[in-house]
């Protein structure tokens, strides 16, 4: 893959929901995954075909690498370019479903490019009750913190951008924030990304 300014590239987002993990356990029930939410679904017209069963790859498990060496491989052979896996940080180091991605890291495989997504956003829990009032209980809030929390993500998702797997524009690393309007001091925080991912080369 190169980086001429006109290339274009075919990148999927990759949602790393689909494994079990403590905190949706406590939420959702012993075992929620997204596939959960996925085999509850209900025709609501005529023609609307669900629930979906996957078919190439059945209700995968994301701990499993066979599992992420055959998205890779499919994705390869219908012409994506990479995955923009995304990435929840909620503050002071907290995070959630980052096992598929640092196995990834970690291992080498699959041997595709990848990038991150910051998905800052709260999480909750939605209810419509039967007058149709919505509401929402918070489950985890995102915070961003100070400069040295800026600091601390930074460190803590340098290993993927030295990966010579990780996605670049123009020589430098990309990375997305999912909702950048919701962030109060979004500049401060680019520019120190920016001032540290120049320090560390």
């Amino acid at each position: 893959m190169n980086n001429k300014k006109n290339d274009i590239r075919a990148i999927a987002f990759y949602l790393p929901q689909y494994h079990p993990i403590p905190e949706n356990d406590q939420w959702w029930g012993k075992g929620f995954t997204e596939w959960t939410n996925v085999g509850k679904a209900k025709p609501l017209f005529r023609g609307h075909d669900q629930p979906k069963v996957p078919a190439d790859l059945g209700y995968y498990d994301l701990r499993l690498p066979e599992a992420r060496i055959a998205q890779a491989e499919m994705a390869k052979k219908y012409g994506i370019d990479g995955f923009c896996y995304y990435h929840y940080w909620f503050g002071e180091g907290k995070q959630l479903l980052e096992r598929p991605f640092n196995e990834v890291l970690n291992s080498g495989s699959p041997d595709f490019p990848f990038m991150l997504c910051w998905a800052n956003e709260s999480w909750h829990s939605k209810f419509w009750s039967y007058e149709g009032v919505y509401s929402k209980k918070m489950l985890i809030e995102q915070k961003y913190g100070d400069e040295q929390e800026y600091e601390r993500h930074f460190h803590a998702l340098l290993g993927a951008f030295k990966d010579p797997r990780y996605i670049k524009i123009e020589g430098k690393p990309a990375f997305m924030i999912y909702k950048p309007l919701e962030f109060p001091d979004i500049e401060n925080f680019i520019r120190k990304w920016q001032s540290l991912a120049i320090e560390n080369g």
